[in-house]
């Protein structure tokens, strides 16, 4: 259940890729658009994190019988921007209603392999069992900042319907998300998507499917949306193939008067990084390096 990849993380690739193809796109826009994109990206990492973290201990550790009074130190494996940080579980629960705390925690700084730092604190409040409805995340954050960059706000993931053998579906919601840069201007965020994996099978290797809008000001105080106007579909084997954009679906970015339609593909398509792009009735279509 990692690196799930949201819409607005993928139009910040696209502001970056296509800055020399997008003439009818202006600088201020794209700069507005890079800017929701920023902060939908650092919280989808913090999400990422989170996710990774709740799913290392076992069930008997998330259900309060971890060592030392309910307390447990934690590493997680194969994911290297853990490293340098310390992992605590808090288990208050019991086995049969766990519930408890999980911090994860950067200290004054540790940089990954690929070059991010992180500093501070992530805090996870959990309850119920990992993927049963009802059971829930609440991410909060203590002096976290990315590249120097503070992460503030609350992102809740819920369990919200399990097919068995087929797929689960998580309803996620960002309130008073916040991205405050070194020069005292920020990024504002609020967001309410449904996300459904559905698992892998003998035929296909799973694929994320995800709904729902966004919303906020840009570090210009410039509002903006973002709706998903037809489901985007995340396929495992794109991203075996290093695409990371969605291989279909469709959405509505709204930059103060400007709105940008963006085309992913039709039901079917196949794996590639092309995004189709229309703004003002002139449609372009941009390839995502």
């Amino acid at each position: 259940m990692k690196k799930i990849i949201s819409v607005l993380c993928l139009i910040g690739i696209f502001a970056v890729s296509c800055k020399d193809d997008d003439q009818n796109i202006s600088s201020d826009q794209k700069t507005a658009v890079q800017d929701q994109a920023t902060a939908d990206a650092y919280f989808n990492d913090a999400s990422d994190l989170s996710t990774s973290a709740y799913n290392s201990p076992s069930d008997s550790n998330l259900g309060g019988r971890a060592a030392s009074g309910g307390k447990l130190v934690f590493t997680v494996t194969n994911d290297t921007r853990f490293n340098g940080a310390t992992l605590t579980l808090d288990a208050s629960g019991t086995i049969a209603a766990p519930k408890g705390t999980i911090s994860i925690d950067f200290g004054a700084g540790t940089t990954d392999p690929s070059g991010t730092l992180r500093k501070g604190k992530i805090m996870i409040a959990y309850t119920g069992y990992r993927f049963v409805p009802g059971s829930s995340l609440v991410i909060t954050f203590d002096g976290y900042e990315v590249n120097g960059i503070k992460v503030e706000g609350q992102r809740t993931v819920i369990t919200s319907s399990v097919v068995a053998n087929t797929s689960i579906t998580f309803a996620v919601k960002d309130e008073n998300g916040k991205l405050v840069y070194t020069d005292g201007t920020f990024v504002t965020r609020t967001s309410d998507h449904t996300r459904t994996w559905i698992l892998p099978t003998a035929t296909a290797k799973g694929q994320w499917q995800v709904q729902g809008n966004a919303s906020g000001v840009t570090r210009d105080l410039r509002a903006y949306t973002v709706a998903i106007t037809t489901p985007l579909i995340y396929k495992a084997e794109c991203a075996l193939q290093k695409i990371f954009i969605p291989s279909e679906g469709e959405a509505t970015l709204t930059v103060g008067s400007t709105v940008f339609q963006l085309n992913y593909g039709d039901q079917g398509a196949s794996c590639d990084k092309t995004v189709t792009v229309n703004v003002g009735g002139i449609t372009t279509d941009v390839t995502v390096n």
